[in-house]
């Protein structure tokens, strides 16, 4: 309940029962979930190409070139490939293909 009162920003000095922190916790994960179905709904209208062939061209094109050495960028097509389980951009689009998967 403490890293709870923490993350929310709840001070100390107020007031809250554990109760309402909780429903305040459990609101965000709603809210993440439907984040998570509305951006995998956009992902796949642009890999079916329903958005028009720019947009697809735009998250299949690879950039050339060389990266500093740091932690490696966290991408849009990450998340669309990780949420679903998904291990590959091609098993990312077959999915996409089926609108319940």
């Amino acid at each position: 309940m403490w890293c709870y009162r923490r993350l929310l920003k709840v001070p100390w000095a107020e007031k809250k029962n554990n109760r309402g922190i909780i429903q305040m916790v459990n609101a965000g994960k709603r809210l993440l979930q439907q984040l998570m179905k509305q951006k995998l709904g956009y992902a796949g209208n642009i890999m079916r190409g329903s958005s028009g062939p720019l947009l697809q061209l735009s998250q299949e094109v690879k950039i050339e070139g060389k990266r500093g050495q740091r932690r490696p960028r966290w991408n849009w097509m990450d998340d669309v490939k990780e949420w679903p389980g998904s291990t590959s951009y091609g098993d990312t689009k077959r999915k996409a293909e089926n609108r319940e998967e």
